[in-house]
């Protein structure tokens, strides 16, 4: 590989992303926090989260707070029912509208969710306004939005569409200058009239080659402006790659899984994809005593399932109903699942009959492909290890800001001195 092209790629690509990895880094910084931020700005209520006085009473069933919400809104429809009510906060019911006979379009909510009291039943004040951000604009900021601002920005720059494609592209830009990064650390080849033979020698190059590589890792102390800013981007570079590689190939496949897919089946074994036989259509409004129903028997053909996987049920999640294959998805946490905050192990179960149709794929220790993806989202989510790993991927948000930064001021310094020297030479 030739340095001097790896250079300037690096120095190029570099340039080319800066501003968009400070702004990731810097909010990606922020939203490690977003729920302990968002409870310190809205305490009472917020965007995504209600609280409620905790009570002596029992929390209402899942299904009963359903079916009070369709109550409440008999022009809409439920398709998904969280089966973990929580004791301090409000419940929240997903909502899409039903379709109007008379006209065949779905009717106008104006609202797509509904937060209900879990100990009572009753719609929680201001559950229904709720405003659509990406539709309507981020602005004036307020307590309430400033961090779903944020999170777009991370995201997608607050750009939609449009800005997830740049993100992913600068994404991709992103995963490659890694390794023409770490490339660029490694000491240069001696010449080759220097080079010796014989197998003493050979051990002795290749200590060389540690102590030659040794600076790369350090911070001189008592340096001047240039090299600092030089050691702690090579040094940070290399101490971090890592991370900075899981945090560029996740964002590839958050925002670009038409490139991220294919590659990780050329390396790796992926989940085969499930191709259900087709059903009758069923009616698109589902009644609750139906999701009740289900829920009976998943529940059994799940306890079935781990016990000839050889996998335990921590606990139920969400029921959910897919129109498309006419079946129930029924979701539970278990040891299979890298983070408990989020069931994903699932069975469908055939709304007409009753059967199983398959258990989804297992999220670790099944596919090597689906093993390293569901690590890659909950390393990059900081959904795993508590507090010291969100620690953790707040200081690293703020490396990725550095490294930018110091890659500019290096790059503007070595500009500036070979402009000075081109003037001397004239």
């Amino acid at each position: 590989m030739n340095r001097s092209f790896c250079v300037h790629l690096h120095r190029y690509a570099g340039l080319m992303m800066a501003l968009f990895l400070i702004i990731i880094g810097l909010t990606g910084s922020i939203i490690a926090f977003y729920e302990e931020i968002d409870d310190w700005l809205n305490p009472l209520s917020s965007h995504r989260h209600t609280h409620i006085a905790v009570q002596e009473k029992p929390l209402l069933d899942p299904f009963d707070l359903c079916d009070r919400a369709l109550r409440l809104t008999p022009h809409a429809r439920i398709t998904n029912v969280d089966l973990n009510p929580k004791q301090d906060e409000a419940y929240t019911v997903a909502l899409e509208p039903r379709i109007d006979p008379a006209t065949g379009k779905p009717y106008p909510l104006g609202f797509s969710t509904l937060k209900l009291n879990p100990y009572t039943g009753d719609e929680v004040e201001n559950s229904r306004n709720i405003n659509s951000y990406e539709q309507n604009g981020y602005f004036p900021l307020t307590r309430k939005n400033v961090l779903d601002f944020i999170y777009a920005l991370h995201c997608q720059l607050a750009l939609g569409e449009t800005g997830a494609l740049l993100f992913g592209i600068i994404a991709v830009a992103w995963t490659l200058d890694c390794f023409v990064g770490f490339y660029l650390t490694l000491p240069k080849r001696r010449p080759k009239h220097l080079a010796t033979k014989g197998q003493q020698v050979s051990v002795a190059n290749s200590s060389s080659f540690w102590q030659r590589w040794k600076p790369a890792w350090q911070i001189k102390r008592n340096a001047s402006a240039f090299r600092l800013n030089y050691d702690l981007h090579r040094a940070f570079g290399l101490w971090t790659w890592a991370m900075l590689f899981i945090f560029a190939w996740s964002s590839v496949m958050f925002m670009l899984p038409e490139v991220y897919e294919p590659i990780m089946k050329l390396l790796f074994q992926t989940a085969p994809e499930q191709s259900p036989s087709p059903e009758p259509p069923t009616p698109s409004f589902v009644p609750i005593a139906e999701f009740r129903k289900a829920q009976v028997i998943a529940k059994q053909l799940m306890a079935e399932q781990a016990k000839l996987h050889q996998f335990t049920v921590m606990r139920e999640t969400a029921i959910q109903y897919d129109e498309a294959t006419v079946s129930f998805n029924y979701y539970v946490a278990s040891d299979r699942d890298i983070s408990g905050q989020v069931g994903q192990t699932y069975i469908s179960v055939n709304a007409n009959t009753g059967k199983l149709v398959w258990l989804g794929p297992l999220a670790t220790g099944e596919y090597s492909g689906l093993t390293i993806g569901n690590w890659l989202r909950t390393l990059h989510m900081a959904s795993i290890w508590g507090l010291a790993y969100k620690l953790f991927v707040c200081f690293m948000g703020l490396v990725i800001a550095m490294l930018s930064v110091t890659g500019i001021y290096i790059w503007y310094k070595k500009h500036r001195a070979a402009r000075l020297k081109r003037k001397v030479l004239i």
